[in-house]
């Protein structure tokens, strides 16, 4: 069995006054990244399965993330490399 990724439309994602926060210690030095990349506005692709979760393109790779618009944070769910 193979798996593909089937991308939806993207929208424009920007959270320049939300926290940045990671669900593990292990991606604390990606929220920088994030963090940025947010303030500046980026491409989000929206889960399909899932809402107000999206895969972001960092210039370093790819996150995968949640936003909570009622206390104003985004959470790194996960982070592969390029």
């Amino acid at each position: 069995m193979t798996a593909a990724a089937v991308q939806s439309d993207s929208i424009w994602l920007s959270a320049a006054n939300y926290n940045v926060a990671p669900l593990n210690t292990k991606l604390d030095a990606r929220v920088p990244e994030l963090k940025h990349a947010l303030q500046a506005g980026i491409p989000a692709f929206p889960d399909t399965s899932r809402h107000n979760f999206y895969d972001v393109a960092l210039p370093n790779g790819w996150a995968y993330i949640h936003v909570r618009d009622d206390n104003r944070t985004v959470y790194l769910v996960a982070y592969s490399r390029l």
